[in-house]
């Protein structure tokens, strides 16, 4: 039942784009302006492509790595879902690495 919720849990937060409500492309929206807005318009959109390409990704990931995911969406969401996405990876390759120790 837990890890039934933590799934659930995992894809409010983290739709696909094809099924991303607005308030997740919004936010991704309004913190790229907000990050990169002095750099002009084709930063805010790079930005903001690279954060949907992240939500994607990270929707794929197996659910073995949920507990990794939701680390990094609390520690990382607020500088967007790439470093999310990062802090997700890094994290998975790590783990395979210290389990071949």
């Amino acid at each position: 039942m837990k890890k039934l919720l933590f799934a659930m849990a995992i894809m409010v937060t983290i739709p696909a784009t094809s099924f991303a409500d607005s308030d997740i492309k919004q936010e991704i929206i309004d913190r790229c302006r907000s990050q990169m807005g002095k750099y002009g318009a084709s930063m805010v959109k790079a930005c903001v492509d690279q954060d949907i390409e992240a939500v994607n990704a990270i929707a794929k990931y197996p659910d073995k790595y949920n507990k990794i995911v939701a680390r990094c969406m609390s520690q990382m969401r607020q500088y967007g879902f790439s470093m999310v996405k990062a802090c997700a990876d890094q994290d998975i390759e790590a783990e395979t690495a210290l389990s071949n120790y």
